[in-house]
């Protein structure tokens, strides 16, 4: 198989860079927000999905009752990889 060059030296530091500053932007962004904020948007997205379904909103429900998962994945990776801890 063959080797292919896809830019410079100096490109190629930026391209691994992206991840990297990424990363950083993104602990900037959730460092400035609780852990329990995850969870209570979490437990009133649930509430809110459960009110919207029995008010026969059931798509408005089921759009808002996918959110808590991604709330819940959010508040567990920023505990677990938090550079701070």
């Amino acid at each position: 198989m063959a080797n292919i060059d896809f830019g410079t030296s100096q490109e190629k530091k930026t391209i691994k860079s992206v991840p990297k500053e990424a990363h950083d932007q993104y602990f900037r962004v959730t460092d400035q927000v609780s852990e329990e904020v995850w969870y209570w948007a979490a437990l009133i997205s649930i509430i809110t999905s459960a009110l919207l379904f029995s008010t026969k909103k059931r798509d408005w429900g089921l759009f808002v009752g996918q959110w808590p998962p991604t709330f819940l994945l959010f508040g567990m990776f920023h505990k677990l990889l938090k550079p701070s801890h």
